[in-house]
């Protein structure tokens, strides 16, 4: 590797994000060179991870640097710091809470170490979530601490925000935060973010709240972080808005182009927090209900704009139909090949304890 060669530290490439981040930077330079922070390296290596082939795995976690003078990082040139946990309850979020922000931290202090630029990907629900759906707050809008005071995820991450701000000023390291919205797109291997999708697909959804939704696909957003590490002078911050709507509209939407059709009731969200609030208190028998902050973020609304993303990154959102399209297309596949994958299995399986069985039958009868 010759010291012209961009070389990008990952944390969190494991993810779904991680997996277009990747795709992006090497579209961007095929011959970048990609060290990939993961907590597992055993597990890193599974079939559905083969798009880190190439990559320089490092075992470790964000909070903790033991790993940063590994000579295997070599030269930085950017990190992403993808890595973050997400737990939608007010039941011990400490642990997240601490990760969300510690880690943030750390890779300010590597960035400002290393001499090169950290671009930290936070989420789109630090500065918008409104009762009123008409709101668009933009890159430089203050943080919604009174609407998200109670939800443990959010304030982690307007924490992180706040505090990775101050230290990178303190230290004169480079930090620029992305702010997406919800991720959509093929390629969610963990199957965390198409989750509400399938149970429309398997008609697994009887209810819905009157909220609202914001999401954008995956790839624009991949694509506008790494010219985010690319640009000359980039501003602190950008919001990348997607398509905002109702979540009655998202989820027709979602029928519509899955070819199915509507069947959920939308329930008023006061109505469904009160039987969340009565369902904590009596054990939580029904699970079909889910945690109330939960509800309490669906009867809310997350516009966004943003003054800098076209401009500065070249952000253009594709068609939201498109985007759904092509996320419903890879779920149909990847469970049509999952099928595929366990039949296989199963067969293997199955060849295998008949080869054993006959094995010992011929050796019993070479000893009878």
């Amino acid at each position: 590797m010759t010291r012209s060669t961009p070389s990008y530290l990952i944390t969190g490439a494991t993810g779904f994000l991680g997996r277009h981040i990747v795709a992006a930077i090497r579209r961007d330079d095929p011959s970048a060179r990609i060290v990939a922070l993961v907590r597992d390296l055993s597990a890193a290596r599974g079939s559905d991870l083969d798009y880190l082939d190439g990559a320089t795995l490092l075992e470790g976690s964000p909070v903790e640097g033991s790993w940063a003078d590994d000579p295997a990082i070599g030269n930085l040139h950017g990190i992403y710091h993808l890595a973050a946990e997400v737990k939608h309850s007010r039941v011990s979020p400490e642990a997240m809470t601490a990760f969300n922000v510690d880690a943030t931290m750390e890779m300010v202090r590597l960035g400002a170490s290393r001499h090169c630029r950290v671009v930290f990907v936070s989420t789109s629900g630090t500065i918008g979530c409104s009762r009123n759906p008409e709101a668009a707050p933009d890159d430089n809008s203050p943080h919604c601490v009174e609407a998200a005071r109670g939800w443990p995820y959010y304030m982690s991450k307007i924490r992180a925000e706040k505090e990775a701000l101050a230290l990178a000023a303190e230290l004169g390291a480079e930090l620029v935060i992305i702010r997406p919205p919800v991720l959509l797109g093929p390629g969610d291997h963990r199957l965390r973010s198409v989750g509400n999708l399938m149970r429309v697909l398997d008609g697994r959804l009887p209810f819905i709240f009157d909220g609202g939704i914001n999401f954008v696909d995956i790839r624009d957003a991949a694509d506008a972080m790494v010219r985010a590490m690319r640009i000359a002078s980039p501003r602190p911050s950008y919001n990348l808005p997607g398509t905002s709507s109702s979540l009655d509209d998202f989820f027709r939407r979602v029928a519509r182009l899955a070819g199915i059709q509507a069947s959920w009731r939308v329930l008023p969200s006061r109505f469904v927090r009160y039987l969340a609030a009565l369902n904590d208190r009596i054990g939580r028998p029904f699970g079909i209900l889910p945690d109330q902050v939960v509800i309490e973020m669906a009867s809310h609304y997350w516009g966004i704009s943003s003054r800098y993303a076209e401009a500065d990154l070249g952000f253009h959102p594709r068609d939201p139909d498109a985007t759904i399209a092509d996320t419903i297309a890879w779920i149909r596949h990847s469970r049509s090949q999952l099928a595929v994958d366990r039949a296989r299995k199963s067969a293997v399986a199955r060849d295998h304890t008949v080869i054993a069985r006959t094995e010992e039958f011929q050796s019993r009868q070479s000893r009878g």
